[in-house]
């Protein structure tokens, strides 16, 4: 695989990523059209994106820059979109755990947290001490990302096994019954070498 199909498959697997990352908090995970659409509009704002930072780098360059040497070119706008993608599924990644902590599921753990922490032995004779509260504080803050870390793994699990069940059902279809002008042409004899070779 070359540079630059290397650079593109990462970047439509990220984007795959990133989608379903977005999915984990703003669709119904029971509903594959709300997930598509999810999906859909993630991958639209992420081309978008990707068509942006492109332009960018092609006004930066000087005029006839990038005709010297085309496969460069290709390499440099294939790795700008990686890159793209890569700093979008950090946020998304970040905005995802940041709203399944806001969620009932993390809030009653930080609860559960923060009463057992005040709870403890060497804090029950003053719970409302300025110890008492920052430890508690501390150990919500802590139960609420580990809830929300739990609730993200968890729903992408859930979209990764419906999204591979969805592929599944697609019975896989031979070549020459979707191709049949090509499957029924023949091979020239230099292409049937190489081909061989």
């Amino acid at each position: 695989m070359c540079e630059v199909c290397g650079y593109r498959r990462r970047t439509q697997t990220l984007t795959v990523e990133t989608g379903l990352l977005a999915a984990t908090w703003a669709a119904v995970l029971d509903d594959p059209d709300d997930i598509a659409a999810v999906t859909a509009g993630v991958r639209a704002s992420l081309e978008a994106d990707i068509k942006h930072t492109q332009r960018e780098f092609l006004d930066s360059v000087q005029p006839g820059e990038l005709d010297t040497e085309p496969a460069g070119a290709a390499s440099v706008l294939a790795f700008a979109a990686l890159q793209t993608v890569e700093a979008a599924l950090s946020d998304y990644r970040s905005n995802a755990l940041g709203r399944l902590g806001r969620t009932e599921e993390a809030e009653a753990e930080a609860r559960r947290a923060y009463k057992t922490e005040q709870g403890r032995r060497w804090f029950r004779h003053n719970p409302n001490g300025a110890d008492a509260i920052a430890a508690a504080t501390k150990a919500a803050d802590t139960a609420r990302e580990r809830a929300a870390e739990y609730l993200l793994t968890t729903r992408l699990k859930q979209l990764r096994e419906q999204t591979a069940a969805r592929t599944e059902q697609a019975p896989a279809v031979p070549w020459t019954d979707r191709l049949p002008e090509l499957a029924a042409r023949p091979l020239h004899t230099d292409t049937a070498g190489a081909v061989i070779a």
